[in-house]
């Protein structure tokens, strides 16, 4: 068991990446163009100062100077309202916003609308989840179909309810706690459930009454311990915890592995990873596995996107994590700020630049104000 954990050690050298990361820039030029960084390109959208700017991984969605709602997608731009959407999420490749009542989504190029009328929305990776107006029933869409979860038989239909990359869990008017996943529902056995966390294909909580940690994954529920976790975090198909003894361990594709025998000052995940560290060392894990990432300052500030790490050093240089490989030495600037965009790093440094780390290579543009 303990086999399947490796443990990378990398420091201080440049590898370069032989797949490009995932995320659509944008910035002003020094004349306040607005422009959009497109996989290593860059394509002026418009003359004047926009607002309202949504980034996906293959769009950009922003209301133009005449309050029109307008997505670059595929090279092209298209406006798709000419009013301001009530309310507005990106998610990796669909917009989903509301006007007036109406629910909406743009993906894959095209607009779309899921309903006509909703009380409330939430939108992950790859599902929307909504509460229909006037029935008031709990509705999903995901792959392009929309499924009913749960009807109504008052103004009340579910008690609870948290949304994950792809599933959907909740208390039903009975406390019966249920998951909503690839199209199905199931039972979980547990009731009363009002502490649990929801990634992809996995949803981790606990069960106060049997005094027991669980998760749902492979359409099954396993306890994975008799014991309540001191803290836990879920990512894509794993959840890391504190057990009882203050050992920090990692449940992963239906395997329990130890991880450390010292208590993480923070466990954070986002997407498909986990990062934690101590006073000096900070850990990623990815696809099970463990990286040694670096010695770096206390207290840092650490950006997650769905497959990497952001972070300065114990030297204030950035380093980049992304799918099992680090990049360092790739900025000679003196960052003033840096950010994700889903996976795609963007740093601020000198007087007016923006640069964008894409494919192994830094690429710098000289900024207006904005």
């Amino acid at each position: 068991m303990y086999k399947k954990i490796l443990v990378a050690f990398l420091f201080h050298f440049m590898i370069s990446f032989s797949y490009a990361q995932e995320g659509m820039g944008y910035y002003y030029d020094y004349n306040g163009h607005f422009y959009v960084f497109d996989k290593g390109n860059t394509i002026q959208l418009e003359s004047a100062h926009v607002d309202s700017i949504r980034a996906g991984i293959d769009y950009i969605a922003y209301m133009d100077y005449r309050g029109y709602l307008k997505v670059y997608y595929n090279g092209e731009t298209q406006t798709i309202e000419e009013n301001l959407p009530n309310a507005m999420y990106a998610t990796p490749y669909a917009l989903v916003y509301k006007m007036a009542q109406r629910l909406m989504i743009f993906e894959h190029g095209e607009k779309k609308q899921l309903a006509r009328a909703v009380y409330a929305f939430q939108a992950e990776e790859y599902i929307v989840i909504w509460v229909d107006n006037p029935s008031v029933y709990i509705m999903a869409h995901e792959n392009g179909q929309t499924s009913t979860i749960e009807t109504s038989v008052s103004d009340n239909v579910i008690n609870s309810g948290k949304t994950g990359n792809n599933i959907f869990a909740y208390s039903d008017l009975s406390n019966t706690f249920k998951v909503y996943y690839g199209g199905q529902i199931y039972e979980t056995g547990s009731s009363n459930i009002t502490d649990y966390k929801c990634g992809k294909n996995i949803v981790a909580y606990i069960d106060g009454f049997n005094n027991t940690f669980n998760v749902f994954y492979n359409n099954k529920v396993k306890t994975i311990s008799d014991h309540i976790p001191k803290s836990y975090s879920v990512a894509a198909n794993m959840v890391s915890y504190v057990d009882n003894d203050d050992n920090f361990t990692l449940y992963y594709n239906g395997t329990i592995m130890p991880l450390e025998s010292w208590v993480p000052k923070a466990q954070n995940s986002k997407g498909n990873v986990i990062e934690y560290f101590n006073d000096t060392d900070l850990k990623i894990i990815y696809g099970g596995k463990i990286y040694e990432a670096d010695k770096f300052i206390p207290n840092p500030k650490v950006m997650l996107g769905p497959n990497s790490v952001l972070f300065m050093d114990s030297n204030r240089k950035p380093k980049y994590f992304y799918k099992g490989k680090l990049a360092s030495d790739f900025m000679n600037e003196q960052v003033t700020d840096m950010n994700l965009i889903w996976d795609l790093p963007v740093f601020r440094y000198g007087t007016n630049t923006i640069g964008f780390y894409y494919n192994g290579k830094l690429y710098d543009y000289e900024t207006s104000k904005y």
